[in-house]
């Protein structure tokens, strides 16, 4: 657990990504291109659909329905 929170600050000190001088403006051109949204939407479909299916599988009440429910007493008290 030490070592997890240990990374986690150093992850959150840590400065900005760098580039060196020759990759920098085309990995910002990249990273700010016109289908930046597109991309974005893109890549964070594969965890909308993982979450979504999660999502399905927690609060669907039909998967309750296999469990057999027990019999009702048929004692008249």
């Amino acid at each position: 657990m030490l070592k997890l929170l240990a990374t986690l600050a150093l992850l959150l000190a840590a400065t900005t990504a760098q580039a060196c001088a020759v990759c920098r403006p085309r990995v910002e051109a990249a990273i700010h291109a016109p289908d930046y949204t597109d991309t974005l939407l893109l890549l964070l479909l594969p965890v909308a659909l993982l979450v979504g299916g999660v999502l399905l599988l927690f609060f669907s009440p039909t998967l309750f329905s296999w469990k057999p429910t027990p019999p009702r007493s048929t004692v008249a008290p």
